[in-house]
């Protein structure tokens, strides 16, 4: 593994990352797998995109949430939310936008319809995001006590990702870590199937994970733009299925992590 770094962040942000160079290379999915997604579109929402739109608009729109749908393994509850709000008169991109901002920020279904407000009441989405994380606490991973850190890992069933992903969803949900572990290995439930009984948008069943060689990081790197701030711009990269070079150009600018987000999602929804 010489030569590479391997970066395992937390799918929030680039902040809170750490480095760990015994971990896997291989990125892991953000699917879970564990059950069917369901892309159909209920009638009431089509016949409401196809009045706000034209034909070729139209097929865009659904084209849109069907993906949104797929990519981000949306629970059959969380699409019912998302369906709600549509037909209740909400921008289609709104939804999608304010809905993948959650998905990373690892949000919760009832932040959802308040930040589709704020958009429509004035705010830029960048202001929106802004706004979001400065009232949620930037996610720190704790620090378990070794010797129950060690009886976890020993546990059959259990990896460091089922930890790391216990420890993500007790910090939203206020849940005892150890309630969420024994949750999971009493009754089998897959990540997906906790996240949903949690309100979490994001049921991941592993963490990605972003390669960075040292050669990236000496290029990328400056006096005033770290090493840190380049494994940040990877991380917000691959989550927004950017080239890591625009991502540390644009940061190296000074454009902040919402307002690069703010950007790419209103791209890839509203243009």
């Amino acid at each position: 593994m010489a030569g590479i770094l391997i970066w395992q962040f937390d799918n929030l942000s680039g902040r809170g990352l750490f480095k760990n160079e015994s971990i896997a290379t291989e990125e892991s999915s953000t699917r879970s797998w564990n059950e069917a997604v369901n892309t159909e579109i209920s009638s009431d929402v089509l016949e409401q995109l196809q009045e706000e739109s034209d034909s070729a608009t139209y097929e865009l729109q659904v084209n849109r949430l069907k993906n949104l749908i797929t990519a981000l393994d949306v629970h059959e509850k969380f699409k019912q939310e998302v369906e709600r709000l549509i037909k209740e008169g909400h921008s289609l991109p709104d939804v999608l936008i304010a809905y993948e901002f959650l998905y990373q920020s690892y949000g919760r279904m009832q932040d959802l319809e308040p930040l589709i407000k704020q958009k429509e009441d004035g705010k830029e989405w960048d202001a929106v995001f802004t706004d979001y994380n400065r009232k949620h606490e930037t996610y720190v991973p704790r620090s378990f006590d070794s010797e129950y850190l060690e009886g976890l890992l020993k546990t059959p069933g259990v990896t460091p990702d089922d930890i790391m992903l216990a420890d993500r969803l007790s910090f939203v949900t206020d849940t005892e870590v150890k309630d969420i572990l024994e949750d999971r290995l009493e009754s089998d439930k897959s990540w997906k199937q906790i996240a949903v009984e949690l309100n979490v948008l994001n049921g991941s069943s592993s963490l990605p994970r972003v390669q960075i060689t040292e050669e990236e990081l000496a290029a990328f790197s400056t006096d005033t733009f770290t090493e840190d701030n380049v494994a940040e711009a990877f991380v917000l990269a691959q989550k927004l299925a950017e080239t890591p070079e625009s991502v540390v150009e644009l940061m190296q600018a000074g454009k902040s992590e919402e307002a690069i987000m703010a950007a790419s999602y209103s791209h890839k929804y509203s243009s």
